[in-house]
């Protein structure tokens, strides 16, 4: 008896990282030195893609000038950072997700009002490096709701929530019940969790009920991605986390099993592709 595979409703490329993609594709068309600064996505498979075609991997900017273009990843940069980059006359293509964006729309605002902001997220992430900057003072960047219970408020002061777009919502409801715990006199909360992400989880929570394996396919260092491992392994022990076919191993299936798949957002449907094919082989 063979395998049955089946596929989340919700795999391949998110919007944002195909627009990111599709804009720096369209760069790479002219005679121009083109860099990225750090990469793109968070896809190993599809950054070395980009690299043979002539986005070269760079982690500042110091070495580059007037004339050069960088491209700006789909987590966003620091407005600061912007700045100096352009009066170094370099001149910047701005892959940013419209969801990052409304992130940081929102934080400018909040701060500017006169709260605290509270970012639900992973203080390294690019992402939330970049969304702290629009923030002018008062920020704090907790984990999950164990880091938000240790956060102490002042009994005065206003506050604020917001998150890494692919957090998950039953993080963010922690974050905000263990806030709310401490009674603070003001508080405003905005969801800025990416949709797709909410709806890639979901999917993925769905498909990991019903199946006997469950392989979650994308980088390893993407939040969104490990965000979907973590979510499928609550339910099902036989979740792994691989980033392209080569990982794939037969030991992980018993003959008979249904095996579902799904992808992080910045995982190409190839690479999905090929994980079905070399599974199918075995």
């Amino acid at each position: 008896m063979g395998n049955v595979i089946r596929l989340a409703n919700r795999t391949g490329f998110c919007f944002g990282v195909r627009r990111a993609i599709d804009m720096a594709g369209k760069a790479l068309g002219g005679n121009r030195r083109i860099y990225s600064l750090g990469s793109i996505i968070h896809n190993r498979n599809v950054v070395e893609d980009l690299s043979k075609k002539g986005l070269k991997v760079v982690r500042e900017v110091n070495a580059l000038g007037k004339g050069d273009v960088v491209v700006i990843s789909s987590h966003g940069i620091s407005p600061r950072r912007a700045r100096r980059i352009r009066k170094r006359g370099i001149k910047i293509i701005d892959t940013t997700c419209p969801f990052v964006l409304k992130a940081q729309a929102t934080a400018k605002k909040l701060s500017e009002e006169g709260y605290n902001v509270i970012i639900v997220g992973d203080a390294r992430h690019p992402e939330i490096k970049a969304l702290v900057d629009f923030v002018a003072t008062g920020t704090v960047v907790v984990k999950d709701g164990r880091e938000a219970k240790k956060i102490k408020l002042d009994p005065n002061g206003k506050f604020s929530i917001i998150s890494q777009t692919t957090q998950s919502m039953a993080n963010f409801l922690s974050v905000i019940d263990a806030i709310l715990e401490k009674r603070p006199r003001e508080l405003r909360i905005f969801n800025t969790i990416c949709k797709d992400a909410e709806e890639r989880q979901e999917a993925a929570r769905k498909l990991a009920r019903e199946v006997d394996v469950m392989l979650i396919v994308g980088g390893r260092n993407s939040a969104n991605t490990r965000r979907l491992f973590e979510v499928c392994r609550k339910i099902s022990k036989s979740s792994r986390l691989i980033e392209n076919e080569g990982e794939v191993r037969k030991n992980w299936f018993k003959s008979g099993d249904t095996i579902g798949i799904t992808s992080g957002a910045s995982t190409p449907d190839w690479i999905v592709k090929r994980v079905v094919k070399k599974i199918k082989s075995k």
